[in-house]
């Protein structure tokens, strides 16, 4: 396969997708690996939610439970995706080969492009780092600390020992699997959304190049042609990364709330100890930049297709007696104007202005049961 640039970033999701055994390039032991792996992964996560049933008694065991159920619900979530749309994962890869060259419009564009791309190429090796730094932590803690028994708590039929060991080599085994595809799922979204945003960026270059006064009207006419096809395909991919992410956005979105709230109330309360207050300011800091990414990766997106927008009314159209060219960018003004907007299964619209509604929501929720708490 050949690469260009945009695709050229994906060389690291590559990487993931293919030992995680779901990419099209994995190694036949490492795709059955995988699947054979899945009915696993979601039998501990029956295990894990069980396990509310036996440790409810304070608001600390149900905070141990509640973020044990948070990851196995992260793991199950991405994996099943990845399992579901593994080819459109593929293609939208594919599709990137149809994407512009950074360099199109100059040096000065091209480094501002590049900054951008590299900045997000960056977070996804430090959330590489801090993946591995993370599973590796859980699964050797319980090793020294007799007061763990598990990476991950969960209900263990019977109490017996066999069984408690059998789950703990499968809770490691389930843990280091994830890492590949947690940094390509993340990793994916990432990319692809510094790839978007990018294009929206040539896109509104080769817009504002367009001039009836100077260019002749066939030339003229070829570049509106050619901007307003580029953006009906970068608004086709833009759908499909939807598509994707769709129900994740929504089950991050319940997530973050349910363990955000849990979190602020041990650390309001005055009971809580050292090492309960530093798990749960962790917790936050961990939702807060996952929230974080996600809002910010589909703002961005949006902010560069509505600048575009703008870029279309600047276009001197009115220096052309065409009337075909005149309806032909009144059609365009009036599909740029539908906002490309990233929504959680059609129930919620993520952008920047959700960050702050998961922030107050927690809050306000957290505050309420400390209130019935006293």
């Amino acid at each position: 396969m050949a690469f260009n640039e945009s695709q050229d970033n994906f060389k690291l999701c590559f990487i993931a997708f293919n030992l995680s055994g779901l990419g099209p390039s994995s190694k036949p032991f490492l795709k059955i690996l995988s699947y054979v792996l899945y009915p696993w992964l979601c039998l501990l996560f029956v295990l894990v939610c069980v396990n509310i049933v036996f440790k409810h008694s304070n608001i600390w065991d149900i905070g141990e439970v509640t973020s044990s159920i948070s990851i196995a619900v992260m793991m199950v979530v991405r994996k099943t995706i990845l399992i579901k749309y593994s080819s459109v994962f593929a293609e939208i890869i594919e599709l990137h080969s149809r994407f512009w060259d950074y360099g199109l419009f100059g040096k000065a564009t091209e480094t501002k492009i590049r900054k951008k791309v590299d900045f997000f190429k960056f977070i996804l090796k430090c959330y590489i780092v801090s993946g591995i730094t993370a599973t590796s932590t859980r699964s050797i803690v319980p090793i020294f600390d007799k007061n763990l028994t598990m990476p991950q708590d969960c209900w263990i039929p019977g109490n017996n020992s066999i069984v408690k060991h059998i789950i703990y080599a499968f809770q490691v085994i389930f843990y280091a699997e994830s890492i590949s595809y947690f940094t390509f799922f993340d990793g994916f979204l990432l990319i692809v959304t510094a790839n978007l945003q990018a294009q929206f960026i040539l896109l509104q270059k080769a817009t504002g190049s367009i001039n009836f006064e100077t260019d002749s009207e066939e030339t003229a006419w070829k570049k509106l042609v050619k901007c307003c096809e580029h953006h009906k395909f970068l608004i086709s991919v833009h759908k499909k990364l939807n598509t994707l992410y769709s129900y994740f956005y929504l089950v991050t979105y319940f997530l973050v709330i349910t363990m955000g709230c849990v979190s602020l109330f041990v650390i309001f309360d005055k009971s809580s100890t050292f090492a309960q207050l530093l798990e749960s300011a962790i917790t936050m800091v961990v939702l807060n930049v996952m929230i974080a990414m996600i809002c910010i990766c589909s703002s961005e997106i949006e902010i560069e297709a509505e600048k575009l927008l703008t870029q279309i009314y600047e276009v001197n159209w009115y220096e052309t007696p065409n009337l075909k060219i005149r309806k032909f960018i009144l059609f365009w003004l009036m599909q740029a104007q539908v906002s490309v907007e990233t929504k959680g299964a059609g129930l919620l619209v993520v952008n920047r202005s959700l960050m702050l509604q998961v922030q107050r929501f927690s809050y306000s929720v957290s505050t309420l049961l400390k209130g019935m708490n006293e």
